[in-house]
């Protein structure tokens, strides 16, 4: 790549995992199985969407949250997500217009499975029932995370938009009456179809974007080296229609690729409504 993460730093970013927890353990493992680097801080990105679709939400948000431990990192990053998004609205006063739009988009995209994990029916008994050390992690997610000039964010940026003035965007909004082209957590195609070298541009304003909540097989450019030809890459796999999740490590200027899928006896009774995508098709 032309862009490089921070000197000191080896970042490991996660795309979405939405509730496949052995996924996530699978690429979690992968990370402790990797020899720390001399002088660098290990760092590992989650780039939202944890949660919702998939059986096992609780124990996604659960992983993530040990996952210092689990990979010996030096710090964890999580990010928004629209879809911890929508349960953080829909923890808002029941009046309240933003939380009114985001429990009737969350009960159509994932929130039932997700109050039958915790053992509730209804979203207003959602904070206590997940508890403090859950809460803690929505508490402490961020809009977007930076390092050298590579930027992580769960959907994308928005080219006709100043950068700085783009990712000011918050998390409480009302949903219902949200362009998803001026929010970071939801844009997909304005973003996704843009090609930097086209207008003659170096990047995204000058950052390359590692981001998910467009699964793979939906992209513009389906394939790694066509991603990374547009300045991003995209780690979202689809988990919850294809059962694979994605990871990229960045080293300096240096990006590795995995993925992780649902062994076929693993996969007894599931059902995944897209064919997985040929992805890591080209070395970085």
């Amino acid at each position: 790549m032309t862009f490089a993460v921070a000197p000191d730093a080896e970042i490991f970013a996660i795309g979405d995992i939405h509730g496949h927890a052995p996924l996530l353990e699978a690429l979690l493992e992968r990370i402790a199985q990797t020899p720390r680097l001399a002088g660098r801080r290990r760092i590992v990105v989650f780039l939202g969407d944890l949660i919702n679709r998939g059986p096992q939400s609780l124990r996604s948000l659960d992983l993530a949250a040990s996952a210092r431990e689990r990979t010996g990192a030096d710090e964890i990053v999580g990010l928004w997500g629209n879809h911890e998004q929508m349960v953080r609205l829909a923890m808002l006063s029941a009046h309240d217009p933003r939380c009114i739009s985001a429990r009737a988009l969350w009960m159509e995209h994932g929130g039932p499975g997700f109050l039958a994990e915790l053992g509730i029916e209804s979203p207003f008994a959602l904070a206590n029932a997940l508890g403090e050390k859950r809460l803690a992690w929505f508490i402490g997610l961020k809009p977007h995370f930076r390092s050298g000039n590579v930027l992580f964010v769960h959907g994308g940026v928005n080219p006709r938009i100043p950068l700085a003035a783009f990712l000011l965007a918050p998390v409480e909004v009302d949903i219902a009456k949200l362009d998803y082209d001026l929010h970071w957590a939801w844009i997909r195609y304005t973003f996704a179809r843009f090609e930097p070298r086209q207008e003659g541009r170096r990047g995204h304003q000058g950052v390359f974007v590692a981001h998910g909540h467009l699964q793979g097989h939906l992209d513009i450019a389906t394939g790694a080296g066509a991603q990374i030809a547009r300045d991003r890459i995209n780690l979202d796999g689809g988990s919850y229609s294809t059962g694979r999740a994605r990871m990229a490590r960045f080293v300096g200027n240096e990006l590795s690729l995995y993925e992780a899928a649902i062994a076929d006896d693993e996969a007894a009774g599931v059902r995944f409504s897209a064919q997985p995508v040929d992805w890591i098709d080209t070395p970085a």
